[in-house]
Formats: structure tokens, sequence, C-alpha cells
């Protein structure tokens, strides 16, 4: 019986530290895709370690992945464009990636909206290493 219960705590606690490392763990801030980003329909993207500031107005934070396609921004929720009202943030949707050109230094971040491309082209100047 005491044999179960050992295996018992042990097997607690591993599932307690797993579920801690993993639901309470804080992201790396990356900063190699910080800058300012503008699209002449759509407005402007602001990147600034973690977070992501759309037309001055809403902040999300995001994360820098990378797959067979390159480097992407993957925010907390889906960002969009709307018609008539530049970026549209829509927490019912799954969420898109947005892509950029290359890291570090980043010149344009793409986000697709159906087949539409829509390109932000860097404003600001690239941050020296």
């Amino acid at each position: 019986m005491r044999h179960v219960i050992s295996i018992s705590a042990v097997a607690a606690g591993i599932v307690l530290l797993t579920f801690l490392s993993v639901f309470l763990h804080e992201p790396v801030v990356d900063a190699r895709a910080n800058g300012l980003f503008e699209n002449d329909f759509s407005g402007t993207i602001k990147l600034a370690d973690g977070k992501m500031l759309l037309n001055d107005q809403q902040t999300i934070s995001y994360i820098i992945g990378s797959d067979a396609y390159g480097p992407y921004i993957l925010p907390r929720v889906d960002v969009g464009v709307a018609s008539d009202q530049g970026l549209d943030v829509d927490g019912t949707r799954s969420v898109r990636k947005l892509r950029l050109d290359r890291l570090p230094s980043a010149t344009k971040l793409t986000l697709h909206e159906g087949l539409t491309p829509y390109v932000f082209k860097r404003l600001t100047p690239h941050p020296r290493n």
C-alpha cells in the first residue's frame, strides 16, 4: 500500500511541475522584429518586445516563430483587415500568421486577408546590432 501511495505522490508531483512549467512560463521577449510598419490602406503596426500596437489604439501580445515558409508573427488573437476600418481584431476567428520577409531586420510584414496580401513596410530604421 505504501508503494502505491509513493508512486501516486511522485506522479502527482510530475503533473504539477509540468502544469506549472507550461502554463506559468513567461515567453522570452524577442526584439528581432521590433519596429513600426505601415500600409497605406490599413494603417500602422508597431512591434515592440512582444507587444503589437495597432493604429496607436489596441495592444496585442505576440510571439515570433519560423516554419517552412519563413519567419512570422503570431498574435494572441486574430488580426485582420476590415473594409473602411483598417485593422480589425477578432477573438472568435482562428489566429493567422503575419509573415516577415526576413529576420533579423525585417523590412516588410504581410497580412493575408483571404487572397489579398496587405504589405506593411518598415518606417523605422533597422536596429544596430
